[in-house]
């Protein structure tokens, strides 16, 4: 009787580590339709109030200092010159812009090719083994080109 009741055991025990392992998996993708649905639901009221002009002149006023005609506004200038407070302004450009903008498609082209061509190593991840040749030939090849060379 035992070894009949231990037999049925060692048989369902895969099965029973599958399904704990699905149920496992059921639950955290439930949970991230859950986060998901709360991110939608935050989205759609945010676009709800960038639909309100009342919403919009306020985000104008606290983002970009701006003004309604007729107003004065104010700036505080601290002791180091610049200006308190998390106002931007449109004069300033955007690095990110700025570097796409001095960039021309055919250097962007030529860069690409001799990225192909020597591509960046691979970062190691943790717990990753690597060989000796995989850390010599890493290291003795630049990541990048440099700009004298072109």
């Amino acid at each position: 009787m035992g070894a009949a009741i231990l037999m049925v055991l060692i048989m369902i025990t895969p099965s029973l580590g599958i399904y704990f392992s699905q149920r496992s998996q059921l639950a955290h993708i439930r949970d991230e339709e859950a986060q998901t649905h709360a991110s939608i639901s935050a989205l759609q009221d945010e676009t709800k109030r960038w639909h309100d002009p009342d919403y919009v002149r306020a985000q104008a006023r606290a983002q970009l200092g701006w003004v309604m005609p007729g107003e004065t506004g104010y700036q505080v200038i601290g002791e180091d010159g610049k200006v308190i407070g998390s106002t931007t302004s449109l004069d300033e450009k955007d690095p990110a812009t700025q570097a796409s903008a001095d960039a021309h498609w055919w250097r962007q082209a030529a860069e690409s090719i001799q990225d192909a061509d020597h591509p960046a190593p691979p970062t190691a991840t943790p717990g990753a083994m690597t060989t000796p040749a995989m850390t010599s030939t890493a290291s003795a090849r630049p990541s990048s080109p440099s700009p004298s060379h072109r």
